[in-house]
């Protein structure tokens, strides 16, 4: 397929040009019919929001079109991305046909996409502390749980002494959801935040710790004998040999760790910790204003997106030896 071919050099063919370019279309199909079809549902509401945002998005795509023209990375990621793109403004302008323009799909559970929009920027006084308060408690409990889930991981893969006191504890602790720990966390901690804290902490610790344990004791003996042989220190083995060969785990402990972390952090907003975007989530829940719910749920999919590419580009950073081994 065309689209998934790495092009060199400057743009050279029709079909490549034709393909960036079907964003485009889809995005002056749906200015088009915004701007044509009539507002019905509900009555008298004026949209404020999403014109602006399609001329946004046209007018961002249209430079980054410019720029991939000469950029060869840049226009590879615009190939690809095209057909995801074009699909993706298609739905969000039947959504918009769907609710404001023939009130198919009805209020309130259905807000349309210009009231959904409008919410990022009609309440900028309750979403941005929620924002910050969330980013806080997920990145503080992340990092505790991955500094544990470290240090235990490589205790229990190297001894056996401390395999044999921490595996109960991670095989009766673990497996055990985040919002089953709720009520205890809020009895024990001191505070909800540092319950908060636990419940994302301990989402993180859990599968970094199995995963990282496993690749230590996974790793080949014929290495380990060798660099026994050569005068190599038990400690100079297990930082240079065995954590090198457990790195994949490493990162696929991580990867698990902060999607678990983020459905620990909805739970613990939602029902123990009194701020933040799952409070918020849950507070325009119960005024029924799903335009908020909405474009709340939009801030977790925009965050946890870039957060998993960070990590990704990390990875990729890390571990240089894999590139190129993955086929069709």
């Amino acid at each position: 397929m065309q689209f998934l071919k790495e092009p060199t050099g400057r743009i050279t063919t029709f079909k490549e040009l034709l393909l960036m370019l079907m964003p485009i279309s889809a995005m002056l199909l749906a200015m088009g019919c915004h701007m044509i079809l009539p507002n019905v549902y509900p009555e008298n509401y004026v949209p404020q929001t999403y014109f602006g945002f399609l001329v946004g998005c046209l007018a961002l795509y249209a430079i980054l079109v410019g720029v991939a023209s000469f950029v060869p990375y840049l226009r590879k990621k615009l190939v690809y991305l095209s057909g995801i793109l074009f699909v993706a403004f298609l739905a969000l302008e039947i959504i918009d046909v769907m609710t404001l323009k023939t009130g198919i799909l009805e209020l309130p559970f259905i807000p349309s996409p210009d009231k959904t929009l409008s919410c990022f920027t009609l309440y900028p006084d309750k979403v941005i502390p929620s924002f910050f308060a969330s980013m806080n408690l997920l990145l503080t409990g992340f990092a505790i749980g991955a500094i544990t889930g470290f240090i235990s991981g490589i205790l229990m893969g190297w001894s056996r002494i401390c395999n044999y006191w921490i595996s109960p504890i991670l095989k009766l602790i673990g497996p055990v959801p985040s919002a089953a720990w709720l009520p205890i966390a809020v009895v024990i901690m001191p505070t909800n935040h540092a319950a908060g804290l636990f419940l994302i902490a301990l989402s993180v610790w859990f599968p970094l710790t199995l995963m990282l344990s496993s690749a230590i004791r996974s790793t080949n003996v014929k290495l380990v004998e060798a660099a026994r042989v050569m005068g190599a220190s038990e400690r100079y083995i297990l930082f240079h040999v065995a954590l090198p060969n457990a790195m994949p785990a490493i990162f696929d402990g991580l990867f698990m760790g902060l999607s678990s972390s983020f459905g620990a952090l909805v739970v613990a907003e939602m029902l123990g910790v009194k701020e933040g975007l799952g409070w918020y989530l849950t507070w325009s829940k119960s005024w029924s204003d799903y335009g908020r719910v909405f474009s709340t749920t939009g801030i977790f999919i925009i965050v946890f997106f870039l957060l998993i590419q960070l990590l990704f580009w990390v990875r990729k950073k890390a571990l240089k030896w894999q590139t190129g081994l993955v086929r069709w």
